[in-house]
């Protein structure tokens, strides 16, 4: 039971990808221009004691994990498992897994690291 399913060529697809890719691109240089990074002073002897120093709002995720989780879970194992868990999701066509399951652990891993980011930043 094979559906009738319109094919795109390759090239016009390689050309909407690139087009796609050099939007998103722009976009986040101008974004980067325009809003600097909130970074504060290096750790170590220049900072007080007892002041907590946030990483970059794309690292304040990962450094919620480390504050709650051993660092070797927090800092290496869930990551990869949810990179891993993201590089597998395209293979759901070869193992006959409903499309649906890929947007669930796509929305799951990306909620909680959004979740874990705003948490991050707003304590």
């Amino acid at each position: 039971m094979e559906k009738n399913i319109e094919k795109v060529p390759r090239d016009r697809l390689l050309f909407k990808e690139f087009i796609t890719s050099l939007i998103a691109l722009s976009v986040v240089s101008w974004a980067a221009l325009i809003f600097s990074a909130p970074l504060s002073a290096p750790g170590g002897e220049l900072t007080p004691a007892g002041v907590i120093v946030k990483a970059p709002w794309i690292f304040v995720g990962l450094q919620v994990l480390l504050q709650y989780i051993h660092p070797f879970w927090g800092g290496v194992v869930l990551p990869v498992m949810a990179l891993g868990l993201l590089a597998l999701l395209p293979l759901e066509v070869r193992w006959r897994i409903p499309p649906r399951f890929s947007t669930v652990v796509f929305m799951l891993l990306l909620l909680s690291a959004t979740a874990l980011t705003l948490y991050g930043l707003f304590t």
